[in-house]
């Protein structure tokens, strides 16, 4: 299975212009970012390997490189314009970075953490969001950690207009209309599926994870993942 993305179609913009304006568009983005770096920080090898799916433009790959200096890490995309940008973004970092045009939804290999953030949300359904779970805690050395930081929206009201409601507000905060921000969300809409914080914890488990957890929080947007223990 491979999921044919481009940002520049999703989003209506050039990759090199992701970086300014995902931070008008999403609520804690950077705070996204830093919760996933921290975790590594505690918990892989200072040498570890560590697999990011759907990297974008580099900047959380930056993060974690730049925080973490010895260790490797590498981005599985099939987005090329985001890839070349994530290319010349981090060639500082020389043989410590890899990128493959490679869908995630393909066999991993094996690592000391998986990281995401705003791309798993393209898999269309929970079975198939499943497989992959399964795929990164097969993948993950024992001790190892996933961590996806993504749009969590419940879909069920109150809780739904209440979420939406947040994120409008927020995206008001930076310029945005309402109704360009209602439009925002149908566009996404066509590819994205956001999936309830409930049933994201509960595949987790049903893939291997036997205490998964939630790491950050602001309204529908968190990191969420587990740590990978054969022992109950």
């Amino acid at each position: 299975m491979s999921h044919q993305h481009s940002v520049q179609a999703h989003l209506g913009m050039a990759a090199t212009d992701y970086d300014r304006v995902i931070r008008t568009l999403i609520p804690g983005y950077e705070r996204m970012l830093a919760t996933i770096v921290w975790w590594l920080s505690q918990i892989i090898p200072q040498h570890g390997r560590v697999i990011e799916l759907g990297g974008g433009t580099g900047a959380l790959a930056e993060a974690v490189l730049s925080t973490l200096p010895k260790i490797r890490l590498e981005i599985w995309d099939i987005d090329t314009k985001m890839l070349a940008v994530a290319e010349d973004r981090l060639r500082k970092f020389e043989d410590r970075i890899a990128l493959r045009e490679t869908s995630f939804t393909e066999k991993l290999t094996e690592c000391h953490a998986v990281i995401a953030t705003l791309s798993l949300h393209h898999i269309p359904t929970l079975d198939a969001k499943s497989a992959v779970y399964r795929n990164i805690f097969e993948a993950l050395s024992e001790g190892g950690i996933f961590l996806n930081g993504d749009c969590t929206m419940d879909m069920t009201e109150p809780t739904h207009g209440v979420m939406l409601r947040y994120w409008l507000d927020f995206m008001a905060k930076h310029g945005i209309t309402e109704a360009e921000g209602r439009n925002h969300l149908a566009d996404w809409a066509k590819e994205d599926t956001y999936q309830q914080l409930f049933d994201e914890l509960s595949i987790l488990a049903q893939a291997g994870f036997h205490r998964p957890e939630v790491y950050w929080r602001d309204a529908p947007f968190a990191v969420y993942g587990g740590i990978k223990s054969l022992k109950c």
